[in-house]
């Protein structure tokens, strides 16, 4: 649902705080996939660390393996407008600048080649690629080609998927695409 500050007026600093903290709870709950290991014990001194797979990561019976995938969850106006996510004002409704997110994700993954990384929303992507110059283009679409950062979704935003017209998330998911193939 969108929430907007200028027809209800300043929310409540106590309602924001529940409505972060629901997603981040949402977020995390999101994030884990879990298996069970009922498999037997895997020698720990003989696992491959380098290529983590189901078969060379340690188990023990009676354990659970969780699995946290990095990937973002930038709201394309929920409680600020789209500006005001991008370039992190008014912090008093929420902290943080997605495309100082994507300047730090890039400059880590370039910086160590084993770590990866999912992309979302391809709104503030575009405007954050149309920004860059051509050596920091090349560095992503290298990040990309070599597996590090992954584009999952496609769409223009993450929908709402529990309360959205069909026809909204079609639109947005086909707005992202052709934005995404340019």
């Amino acid at each position: 649902a969108v929430v907007s500050t200028q027809s209800t007026g300043t929310l409540s600093s106590a309602f924001c705080h529940l409505l972060a903290v629901m997603k981040l709870l949402t977020l995390f709950a999101a994030l884990l996939i879990v298996t069970s290991a009922d498999e037997p014990d895997i020698d720990i001194n003989h696992a491959d660390i380098d290529t983590p797979s189901r078969e060379t990561v340690p188990r023990h019976k009676g354990t659970v393996t969780v699995h946290v995938v990095a990937h973002t969850h930038d709201d394309v106006g929920w409680l600020k407008t789209v500006d005001q996510y991008y370039y992190g004002a008014r912090d008093d409704i929420y902290k943080g600048g997605v495309q100082y997110i994507i300047d730090t994700v890039v400059e880590q993954l370039v910086k160590d080649p084993k770590k990866k990384f999912i992309y979302v929303e391809i709104a503030f992507f575009k405007r954050w690629w149309e920004e860059q110059d051509k050596e920091t283009q090349q560095q992503v679409k290298n990040l990309v080609k070599g597996g590090q950062l992954e584009f999952i979704n496609g769409g223009y935003c993450m929908n709402d998927e529990a309360s959205v017209h069909y026809t909204a998330t079609k639109d947005q998911m086909s707005e992202g695409k052709k934005r995404l193939q340019r």
